[in-house]
């Protein structure tokens, strides 16, 4: 019974449309992971860079790097 439900036609439509908007679920959501991961390395790096300078200012400073 349930065999002869998918092979209609009208039936073929729910597990086809079921399939997509789990594939694009899944696309999706893998893009917005990616996302993610790329903001907090640019944010770690931001991070290093801003304690870098803050660092080197004031070594600047204190007159330990000749200018």
């Amino acid at each position: 019974m349930r065999l002869r439900f998918l092979t209609s036609q009208s039936g073929a439509v729910y597990p086809l449309s079921l399939v997509f908007f789990m594939s694009a679920l899944t696309l999706i959501s893998h893009m917005v992971l990616l996302y993610a991961i790329e903001y907090q390395t640019y944010d770690s790096l931001e991070n290093v860079h801003r304690n870098a300078t803050i660092q080197l200012l004031i070594e600047i400073g204190q007159n330990k790097i000749p200018e």
